[in-house]
């Protein structure tokens, strides 16, 4: 993968010799870019929610329930707030589908 540098340069991902990755920063039309992408694919989710059935919001209450950190692992506090993302996006699914009756309103 190669990233080009706003004076044109272009800067190429390379495997290590231990196998890790050295991956240029991300420049900040990329990160606009990812965040326009993130904002399309939770509103994608949060219609999809929105339709969902009570089995399967049932399902991903659970599975947010679930997400702990192994007996020998350390707690992640990324993972964590996950996980709370999961519950707020079904809370918000609820909520649209009250308002709107439907999955047919766009969410902004």
């Amino acid at each position: 993968m190669a990233v080009e540098e706003s004076d044109g340069h272009v800067e190429k991902s390379v495997t290590r010799d231990d196998g890790s990755w050295q991956i240029p920063e991300p420049g900040h039309s990329e990160l606009v870019q990812m965040r326009i992408r993130l904002i399309t694919l939770e509103n994608i989710v949060l219609g999809l929610l929105s339709d969902a059935t009570e089995k399967q919001v049932d399902q991903i209450r659970r599975r947010a329930d679930m997400i702990e950190p192994r007996a020998d692992a350390t707690r992640h506090p990324l993972t964590e707030l996950a996980a709370d993302d999961m519950r707020k996006f079904l809370d918000r699914s609820q909520r649209i589908l009250k308002v709107s009756g439907s999955s047919d309103a766009i969410i902004e």
